[in-house]
């Protein structure tokens, strides 16, 4: 025998309203005491006292009985029972829900959007065997445990809403692959749009059924917001516009500066026709850039319409260099907006760019550190150096650092040696890159640790004839461009949603984050003064308070021009197969049999009986 489930339990806790109902008729009726001379006429009396008497009134009153009867079905119809046939009792389904920005994108009705659209298609699994779900976007996170819990994994869908992020798989399906290894998984099940990457390196234990939801008119959005500084204030900012759709859809553009319309154009864009707008401005001190569009028709996703760029304040570039390095200090001081320090102490704990000759940094820190003759402790058991001649055999010509720099004819006095054995991949494993080869071991070495990038020349820059070529001065201006550039004194990008860029404010100090949808959360900066790690999964503004007031104030943007696209891909190829996105059908029945209305019934049938029984017309008696 099957035993019916229930969709809401807790309704169970109106079966209490039994009791005041039964109380009422166990309270006997006060009568007032007369003395009389007989009873015999009085029979009707006494046999009214013996029904008022305890569980006599219960067994007798047909009217209680009714009433409890239709009490009953009208709370087990608020339970909503139910039958649910046993399908795939012993599989172990997880169902993958893609809740990434272009799933937002809504049809021509402006209410449905592919994520409701992938809900209902979830919901219609509800019941038929053990589900597990999942939620993804750039990453995946598991919502619930394998379960047949209608009640469970509705509160769970009700969980998931949309995310302004790009959608990847890699990450979920590496998770899902975890859990086959303790439940028989043999599919999986993923409801998406098909805005995704058209390949993946993730080995499938398990096959993999890619259900396509397809809902959303045409689009338009900003896919690209930087500036470029022309002059010591003068700045020119680029915005790229693209569409969705094969008409073209007309926008405006707008460029806000600290919330002051300062510049609007129109856009005409399509799938295959972006534009990118120049808006040249002036800012002397930090300022926050916000472009938005506002189109002039349909437009199916919001969370590209707005982007936000912050500008930094016109100051030079900060540059420590080693007080015996003679040759780089000639060189930079030719180079227009350079604040030099070769003094023999660091003035500064925190500069833009170091050159160094040994490793000790004297406690100050750098985004872009170039060493010369030095070789990195963890190297030393893979390099030696001999005095002896080398020359470079070959260099790296994309390496930003090395453009335009010809290194055939330097001559070099010191030779570093590879120990006997070992090769570059040992070098690649320790997270070193060889931008420079010798005949006998690499000569420079690129090292990146997170948004820090160090430059090792293995030789003395000072042993070699290196100062004296024209490569070297252009070696010098393309460190520093590199130093610029991630110092935001030359170009900066707007900030794509995922993890907020680093925010200079005061060292070891507490913060409060402010984020587009009013949350709050707290941040305690690093030692040298940087706010970093802090998730931003929304468009908009985030500002940093200490206490009330603003420190400062970063925004991001969707920039994302496969999202904009809304665009599907046919198949995803994986390392060993193809799996093809197969658009989802229209959402089956459910295999659930409800009950309440039933019940409902019986309840209204009964009122009905009870009503006409205490009602129907009585026959005079003669």
């Amino acid at each position: 025998m099957t035993w019916p489930s229930f969709v809401f339990p807790f309704g169970a806790w109106f079966f209490l309203a039994l009791v005041p109902l039964i109380v009422l008729y166990f309270l006997r009726l006060r009568r007032p005491r007369q003395v009389i001379s007989s009873l015999v006429l009085w029979q009707a009396v006494i046999d009214d006292q013996r029904v008022n008497a305890p569980f006599q009134r219960f067994r007798r009153n047909l009217l209680l009985l009714l009433q409890v009867l239709i009490l009953c079905l009208l709370v087990m119809a608020l339970m909503q029972p139910f039958f649910s046939e046993e399908l795939d009792s012993g599989e172990y389904v997880p169902v993958l829900i893609d809740c990434s920005a272009s799933m937002a994108a809504v049809g021509q009705d402006e209410q449905t959007s592919r994520l409701d659209r992938a809900k209902d298609q979830v919901r219609a699994l509800f019941g038929t065997t053990n589900i597990a779900l999942f939620s993804f976007a750039s990453t995946g996170k598991r919502l619930t445990e394998f379960t047949r819990d209608e009640h469970l994994l509705q509160q769970a869908l009700d969980r998931i809403q949309p995310v302004s992020l790009p959608g990847r798989l890699d990450d979920v399906l590496r998770v899902t692959a975890a859990y086959a290894r303790t439940h028989p998984i043999d599919r999986v099940i993923v409801f998406t749009d098909g805005n995704l990457a058209e390949t993946s390196p993730v080995e499938l234990p398990f096959t993999l059924d890619v259900r396509r939801v397809d809902v959303g008119g045409p689009n338009a959005g900003i896919t690209e917001f930087n500036a470029r500084r022309t002059g010591p204030e003068d700045w020119d900012v680029f915005v790229r516009v693209a569409g969705s759709g094969q008409e073209l859809l007309e926008t405006k553009v707008q460029l806000y500066l600290d919330g002051r319309l300062t510049a609007e154009d129109t856009a005409e864009v399509a799938v295959d026709e972006s534009e990118r707008f120049v808006f040249p401005i002036q800012a002397h001190r930090p300022v926050l850039l916000e472009v938005r569009l506002v189109p002039q028709s349909e437009d199916s996703l919001a969370a590209d319409n707005v982007a936000w760029l912050s500008l930094p304040e016109a100051r030079d570039l900060r540059v420590r260099v080693s007080p015996n390095l003679f040759s780089w200090q000639h060189a930079l001081q030719v180079l227009p907006r350079i604040d030099m320090d070769a003094g023999e102490q660091s003035k500064r704990a925190a500069y833009d760019l170091m050159i160094c000759d040994s490793a000790d940094r004297q406690g100050s820190e750098a985004p872009v550190t170039v060493y010369t003759g030095v070789i990195p402790d963890d190297l030393r058991d893979l390099l030696t150096i001999e005095e002896d001649f080398a020359e470079v055999v070959d260099w790296d010509r994309t390496a930003p650092i090395l453009s335009h720099v010809r290194l055939s004819q330097v001559s070099i006095g010191q030779q570093v040696i590879l120990a006997s054995g070992a090769d570059e991949g040992d070098l690649e494993e320790r997270g070193y890159e060889v931008l420079v080869h010798g005949a006998t071991g690499p000569l420079l070495l690129q090292k990146r640790q997170g948004l820090n990038v160090s430059c090792y020349f293995l030789f003395h820059t000072d042993r070699s004839t290196l100062p004296y070529r024209v490569a070297f001065p252009v070696l010098v201006s393309n460190v520093v461009e590199t130093a610029l550039k991630r110092a935001s004194l030359s170009e900066v990008s707007a900030a794509p949603t995922g993890v907020l860029p680093p925010v200079a404010v005061e060292p070891n100090r507490e913060y409060t984050v402010r984020t587009p949808t009013g949350e709050r959360f707290q941040v305690t900066s690093t030692a040298t003064g940087l706010l970093t790690g802090i998730p931003a999964a929304a468009v908009g503004r985030y500002d940093m308070l200490d206490g009330d007031d603003v420190v400062a104030s970063v925004g991001t943007g969707l920039l994302s021009a496969q999202e904009t696209s809304l665009a599907a891909v046919e198949e995803i190829r994986f390392s060993e197969l193809s799996v093809a996105t197969q658009e989802a059908a229209e959402p089956r029945p459910g295999t659930e049999q409800p009950l309440w209305w039933i019940l409902a019934a019986l309840a209204f049938v009964f009122l009905l009986a009870e009503w006409w029984y205490f009602q129907r017309p009585r026959e005079a008696v003669g």
